[in-house]
């Protein structure tokens, strides 16, 4: 039985919608994972910025014992500074020193945390990109949004483009169809029993193809923005050579970071 031009339309608007639906999604994050990378990156780019604020500071105090004019000049815009506010800021460099100190305890520990949750990778000086999945984190390297927290801020692009991929051979199976209702209304043909055109039927059959595709390329969006959570167990194995025995917990799976931070 040939497919009716009126079947071939509703088919198609039927799959439009569900994937223009499916595009208005801003995330394919849940809330969780969103509020927690929002939370995260919020206290991470404080502290870093309070970090840099201390040891700006730092550096007046340098120039200022170093070369009063030169303080006076860069610092404050060619002012004089007064003995007792030069005194009240020399006194307040200890204490900067000390902040600086906590300040870089601190961040360091956010900079572990937010790596091995994956919300920040590493960069060497030649452009290497590292993070969890495949080293450990590296003190002495810089610390950077990774790639994965951009993919939950912004959903991957690629899942984007998949799904108005899908959309394509739909509307042009119905824009085909569609030219086929006009025909068959100058012809003054009955709309509901005319036969759908080759181009139509397989315009949208091709669409199915792609829709199966597209929906596997979408599931592993989901799960690359859901490993990280996925719950990771190490192996147990009984211990007989103790005198009692025993079960020994073996090492995780280097790729896991949700269990220990």
């Amino acid at each position: 039985m040939p497919f009716r031009v009126k079947d071939v339309l509703i088919v198609d608007a039927t799959v439009i919608i569900g994937l223009l639906i499916l595009l208005t999604f801003q995330s394919i994050s849940s809330s969780f994972i969103e509020t927690e990378a929002s939370d995260f990156m919020r206290e991470w780019h404080g502290a870093s910025n309070q970090h840099l604020t201390t040891l700006g500071l730092l550096e007046d105090c340098k120039m200022l014992n170093d070369d009063k004019a030169a303080y006076e000049t860069y610092v404050l815009k060619g002012d004089s500074l007064s003995k007792e506010m030069e005194d009240e800021i020399k006194k307040n460099c200890s204490k900067w020193l000390i902040e600086s100190l906590e300040h870089e305890r601190y961040l360091m520990e956010l900079d572990v945390w937010g790596y091995d949750f994956a919300y920040l990778q590493q960069v060497d000086e030649d452009g290497n990109v590292y993070n969890i999945r495949d080293a450990r984190f590296n003190p002495e390297l810089s610390v950077v949004e990774s790639d994965y927290f951009r993919g939950i801020v912004t959903g991957p692009l690629w899942v984007n483009i998949t799904n108005i991929v899908m959309v394509m051979p739909f509307v042009f199976s119905a824009a085909v169809a569609s030219f086929n209702v006009l025909r068959a209304r100058l012809k003054e043909q009955d709309e509901e029993t005319s036969s759908a055109g080759r181009w139509s039927v397989g315009l949208m059959g091709v669409g199915f193809i792609i829709l199966f595709f597209g929906l596997i390329v979408i599931i592993s969006g989901f799960y690359e923005v859901y490993s990280p959570f996925i719950e990771q167990q190490a192996e147990y194995t009984w211990n007989t050579d103790g005198p009692v025995l025993s079960l020994d917990k073996g090492e995780m799976p280097f790729d896991e970071t949700r269990d220990v931070p």
